[in-house]
């Protein structure tokens, strides 16, 4: 069974990820229930949208296999490949090869869990708590 490690809430509602698979959709009593204890959670609802939309959108990924200060930069070797690949690619997918070639763009970075906390923390009206005992502790 998949216990959850990270719970939130955005813009489009409630999701939940581990290691190998995400869900959306589901509520947040649903989620906790199937939460290992500890379980980073934020709620965006009352976040301040265009800088929670910047942190989406250019922001580093969540990487549960990574320790919660690891990170894993998108290299030089993956924006090559990336450019090669551009010509083929269309929509979202070409946009984002666009995007690798700077390298200031960091939305296809990949960090951990302590580090992705640490930045939604920063944007001002996010919630964020732990799971604890079958329940959400808010700071």
């Amino acid at each position: 069974m998949t216990k959850w490690k990270c719970i939130g809430r955005g813009l489009a509602g409630w999701h939940a990820s581990a290691v190998d698979c995400s869900s959306s959709g589901g509520t947040l009593e649903g989620y906790v229930e199937k939460a290992e204890e500890g379980a980073f959670v934020y709620d965006a609802d009352a976040a301040d949208e265009e800088a929670f939309t910047r942190h989406i959108l250019s922001g580093p990924m969540l990487c549960h296999l990574l320790p919660p200060d690891g990170d894993d930069k998108f290299t030089d070797s993956d924006r090559k490949a990336a450019a090669r690949m551009m010509p083929g690619l269309g929509g979202g997918f070409r946009t984002l090869a666009i995007l690798s070639q700077n390298k200031s763009y960091s939305g296809l970075d990949k960090v951990g869990i302590g580090i992705y906390a640490n930045l939604l923390r920063k944007i001002p009206g996010m919630k964020i708590g732990k799971v604890k005992e079958g329940r959400v502790e808010w700071e």
